[in-house]
């Protein structure tokens, strides 16, 4: 099964949203997992900081939160079962993060899908980020920048 449900909370979805199921498609097919069904959840401040209060122990919003339903499991491999879960995105902190990094919001949204995904399918980055260079350093923030900027050359068409 292949399924992508993209839904809002007290947000209304901006124009330049692109389509996020395409982009969780291509991830998931860029990372070999053939069976999925996903969320991905826009919503605000406000509710991804009462959602990393409660499972994360931190008090503040952040920009994206993965939720497995297959907890500490790798990348599915054929025939497991596949891949189960919710990713869910600030669209105010994606706003701010775009501001802060001179580029636009939907670069931004299509990076931080593409990272909670990435997250979902059980990868991490030890606490390297893109800031510190990680992209060249460590293989999940090198695969997600592939990924993006395969995603943004299709948005530009």
């Amino acid at each position: 099964m292949k399924t992508v449900d993209v839904s809002s909370e007290d947000v209304e979805p901006p124009d330049w949203l692109p389509d996020l199921a395409r982009v969780a498609e291509l991830t998931l097919e860029t990372i070999s997992v053939s069976d999925y069904e996903v969320s991905i959840l826009l919503c605000t401040d406000s509710r991804i900081a009462e959602l990393n209060s409660t499972y994360r122990g931190i008090s503040e919003p952040t920009d994206v939160l993965s939720f497995s339903q297959n907890e500490g499991d790798q990348i599915p491999m054929e025939g497991s079962g596949g891949l189960r879960g919710d990713v869910v995105i600030s669209l105010e902190m994606v706003q701010a993060n775009a501001e802060d990094l001179g580029i636009s919001p939907t670069e931004e949204v299509v990076r931080i899908a593409v990272h909670g995904l990435l997250h979902l399918s059980g990868l991490e980055h030890g606490g390297v980020t893109l800031s510190d260079g990680g992209a060249s350093e460590h293989p999940m923030l090198g695969l997600q920048e592939e990924i993006v900027d395969t995603l943004i050359k299709e948005q530009k068409g």
